[in-house]
């Protein structure tokens, strides 16, 4: 009877040392990608958050890869930067998306209104930083907007330019990019599109592209 319950007893903590052992097994590797082109084809991949956020997939606007692109609305405009409109483009889990040396991030973005647009772009690393960059779009045009070298900055050190065009915060490690968003700046209503109660645009083909060739110094 004794030599039974002493085998128990060491079944049990055998059993017990096995499911530690188990439970601190390590973590699936994160992969890294390529970033991969975006064009709204399906409906994988993306997603449109925030109180009055309304979204549509469109084709006879705005479509500049395949058949279609997809429309974001912020029927009102917050007052709160925590619940903006934002069109959020993000890796699969277990995935991290990497820009090649030589290439840039582009983004096609339509203002289908009769007042100039500021479209907002964020792209965060795996490490926490996140670089804002800003750009203007003309009202009743397409424009092809990009994160280049200078836009993606240094990782983890902060610095801006204000300009019609810019960037802000920390910059990112664009081989290691978790997320990226889309928005305008809701709160700034007197500073940013001001009188613009209703901001809309169109985006299409976020995509990698090779870095454009500097032109000759005259």
């Amino acid at each position: 009877m004794k030599k039974f319950v002493t085998f128990a007893i060491a079944g049990i903590i055998s059993i017990g040392s096995f499911g530690s052992v188990m439970a601190a097994a390590p973590a699936a590797p994160t992969v890294t990608v390529p970033l991969p082109t975006m064009s709204f084809e399906t409906a994988d991949g993306w997603s449109v958050e925030g109180p009055a956020a309304q979204s549509e997939v469109v084709t006879n606007a705005g479509v500049v890869d395949g058949t279609q692109a997809l429309k974001v609305t912020a029927t009102t405009r917050q007052t709160d930067w925590s619940i903006l409109t934002k069109l959020n483009v993000n890796p699969a889990a277990g995935t991290i998306w990497s820009v090649p040396e030589g290439q840039v991030v582009a983004a096609s973005v339509t203002n289908p209104s009769d007042q100039g647009l500021q479209i907002r772009w964020n792209i965060s690393d795996n490490v926490g930083n996140t670089r804002m960059a800003f750009f203007l779009v003309p009202a009743n045009s397409t424009r092809e907007i990009m994160y280049t070298a200078e836009t993606f900055g240094e990782p983890g050190v902060a610095n801006g330019s204000w300009k019609t065009d810019g960037y802000g915060q920390k910059g990112i490690d664009e081989t290691a990019i978790k997320a990226m968003s889309f928005y305008v700046a809701e709160p700034e209503l007197e500073k940013v599109m001001p009188g613009v109660a209703s901001p809309v645009y169109i985006i299409d083909n976020i995509t990698l592209k090779p870095a454009p060739v500097a032109a000759p110094a005259q």
